[in-house]
């Protein structure tokens, strides 16, 4: 199986549109995510969708130990994480479960590109 990391400098006409949304909207390099959906239904679907993408990092990590210090996140199709893998609670501590990361709410910052 064989993986592409998506760099910045290959894709930066996209980060830097998206970039330029953000700052119309008054969202700035620091801002973390605040909206937290409380009511979150994990459908049948979703949790066959979360079993594959636990079984998928869990063959990652086994690749090579670099993969192991990365944050991996699954989100449904509003941008709202269904499930979350972080090596580092601490440094991450505002992402969870149930946190919507849709840019509108979210934006694309210096989070989001590491």
């Amino acid at each position: 199986m064989e993986y592409e990391v998506i760099k910045y400098d290959t894709y930066k006409h996209l980060f830097d549109e998206a970039w330029r949304r953000c700052t119309r909207r008054g969202l700035h390099q620091d801002a973390k995510p605040f909206m937290f959906v409380s009511d979150l239904y994990i459908s049948d679907e979703k949790k066959l969708l979360i079993k594959a993408f636990r079984k998928s990092i869990h063959e990652i990590s086994k690749i090579n130990g670099q993969f192991k210090k990365y944050t991996y996140l699954l989100t449904d199709e509003n941008g709202i994480i269904i499930d979350l893998i972080v090596p580092n609670k601490s440094s991450f501590s505002y992402l969870n479960i149930g946190v919507q990361l849709k840019e509108e709410f979210a934006g694309i910052n210096k989070y989001r590109l590491l």
